[in-house]
């Protein structure tokens, strides 16, 4: 069983476009509470949420994030 989950955030841009994209791991065993903590902790209220699926121990490890943690990149274009 993996130990965290792969997030993609999507945030509508104030001049249009294409929303802005930032992908997450978050290394919380329970779906449900990884998402919890993703809106907490970065105060996403009005932003699309997509898991993307688990993430495993290994990719985890590969990429440092600890249990509890959050692990963000932002697409930038």
């Amino acid at each position: 069983m993996a130990s965290g989950w792969k997030i993609i955030t999507a945030t509508k841009r104030l001049g249009g476009g294409p929303p802005m994209k930032e992908y997450f791991l978050v290394a919380i065993a329970d779906r449900d509470e990884a998402v919890k903590a993703l809106r907490e902790r970065r105060q996403l209220l009005d932003v699309q949420i997509t898991v993307a699926g688990q993430a495993t121990d290994e990719y985890l490890e590969w990429l440092d994030v600890r249990p509890g943690e959050i692990f963000s990149v932002m697409a930038v274009s």
